[in-house]
């Protein structure tokens, strides 16, 4: 396990990357690189930035940041920093997942989902956080990442404790974004393959708690994605919260504001706490 401290400082924690061991390859050979954006290009090595509430006390609950991106880039301001920045209000711990693009290798960004929980388990001692209450949380394509954590984890190290879906894509089928589906399965593609990486699919008791949030107003994932995985959540015995918002459209994370910001930040807090 290799940690870089920085010294910079990110709301009110102070921010350390964290490698990742990486299973496999995407194939990718271009030099990682940075948007105007912030956004992060190219990932071949697996990091998390961790950002840890200052002052101590009792240990922290952990989110598990997957920011989105169309599996194209990773967003990690948007979707990630300025997630960090809320989170650290209200005293939690936060690792934005900079995860390896899947480049038609659909379980790559998933092994470094899994790595990822893995870390932040084996290291809460070391890091004061709630090893019982490491949650995963996604936006766009990353709630896809997050999502296929919550369905497909590995064992008790991988499962997440709860689960947090923003905007998130969660079907193959025809209300997917096309260019998040061509490039998590490729080119070629089956129905098996397809059917496997609709997560409504593999929606079972298993599943840790949810909240999924979505607008109807999303012209770049529909909402289905969102009311078809809840539907199949709640069939499950799962206990979910679903927030359909009219208006926000898509990639609001939390850096730009929607008529509803508000509530929506208030209904996760209190869900969150209520857990």
């Amino acid at each position: 396990m290799v940690i870089c401290l920085l010294a910079a400082v990110a709301g009110i924690g102070a921010q350390r990357v964290v490698m990742l061991p990486a299973e496999g390859s995407n194939g990718i050979t271009e030099a990682e690189s940075t948007g105007s954006y912030g956004e992060i290009y190219n990932i071949t090595q697996p990091r998390i930035d961790l950002y840890l509430p200052s002052g101590g006390g009792r240990p922290a609950t952990t989110l598990l940041v997957c920011p989105g991106g169309a599996y194209q880039y990773v967003s990690v301001q948007n979707e990630g920093k300025y997630v960090a920045d809320w989170a650290l209000q209200h005293g939690m711990a936060v690792a934005v997942l900079k995860y390896r693009l899947p480049n038609g290798h659909d379980y790559i960004p998933l092994s470094d989902a899994m790595a990822a929980m893995r870390m932040l388990r084996d290291s809460a001692d070391v890091w004061n956080l709630d090893a019982g209450r490491i949650g995963v949380m996604g936006f766009s394509a990353g709630g896809h990442l997050a999502g296929s954590l919550l369905t497909k984890y590995a064992d008790s190290r991988t499962r997440p404790d709860f689960g947090v879906l923003v905007y998130p894509v969660l079907s193959m089928e025809a209300d997917t974004h096309l260019k998040t589906r061509r490039l998590l399965l490729g080119d070629s593609f089956g129905e098996r393959q397809k059917a496997e990486w609709t997560l409504r699919n593999g929606v079972g008791r298993q599943v840790p708690p949810c909240f999924v949030v979505a607008c109807q107003d999303d012209k770049g994932v529909p909402v289905s994605n969102s009311i078809d995985f809840y539907t199949a959540l709640t069939k499950a015995g799962v206990s979910a919260e679903l927030l359909v918002m009219p208006k926000g459209g898509h990639g609001f994370g939390f850096m730009r504001e929607i008529p509803q910001a508000a509530l929506f930040h208030q209904l996760l807090l209190q869900w969150i706490n209520e857990l």
